[in-house]
């Protein structure tokens, strides 16, 4: 579908410019500044892709690492044109969720056609959603973003278990795909703007 290959692409840049700008902040050089832009676009996918057993697509396709390396040199580009970090703004934050919102609905169709549970398919779309993530915070020696900050996993798994409610309701695949896409956008759009977090054990609630 043209629409989710549009905000694959999207979230491919957000990520990869996410991870430029890790990278840049960890004082990388070129190579592990690049390395995290890649991990952090591809690596949600590559894993979705390796516990169904299927080669991944970025091993496949050169139209995923095409668009990553766009987003990598355009990210370069800008830090060394204005010296500036974009990856604390908002406009970093709000295209980043509609690569969430994609990459998790991706994750939710392969779990579906590859006939995994509902407990898999659900975490199957939170892997492709926040894995790349996940791999550029452990490899900068951080603890996941995912884990500690924001309302950001979460906005996957609600969307995991809509989809999941609606497949089992046999509501259309297109209409289960396209629900749930907005779904997962409009509530980390919502936690971006209201600042909802999870509460922690033994602070505050």
């Amino acid at each position: 579908m043209f629409v989710f290959d549009f905000l694959n692409g999207i979230g491919l840049l957000a990520f990869a410019a996410s991870g430029v700008f890790k990278g840049i902040n960890k004082k990388l050089d070129l190579l592990g500044i690049t390395t995290l832009g890649f991990l952090t676009a591809l690596g949600g996918g590559i894993i979705r892709d390796i516990i169904v057993n299927k080669t991944p697509t970025a091993f496949t396709s050169y139209k995923d690492i095409s668009i990553t390396i766009i987003g990598i040199i355009l990210s370069l580009f800008f830090y060394m044109k204005f010296k500036k970090d974009l990856s604390t703004k908002k406009v970093i934050k709000y295209f980043d969720a509609v690569g969430l919102a994609a990459f998790s609905v991706t994750g939710f169709i392969i779990g579906m056609e590859n006939d995994i549970n509902s407990f898999g398919i659900v975490l199957l779309g939170l892997i492709t959603g926040t894995g790349g993530g996940l791999i550029s915070d452990i490899f900068t020696g951080e603890v996941p973003f995912i884990l500690k900050e924001d309302f950001y996993a979460s906005c996957s798994i609600i969307g995991g278990i809509v989809f999941v409610f609606l497949e089992k309701l046999q509501v259309s695949f297109e209409i289960t795909s396209l629900v749930t896409l907005c779904l997962v956008f409009i509530v980390r759009i919502l936690a971006i703007e209201k600042g909802w977090s999870l509460p922690r054990v033994g602070g505050k609630f």
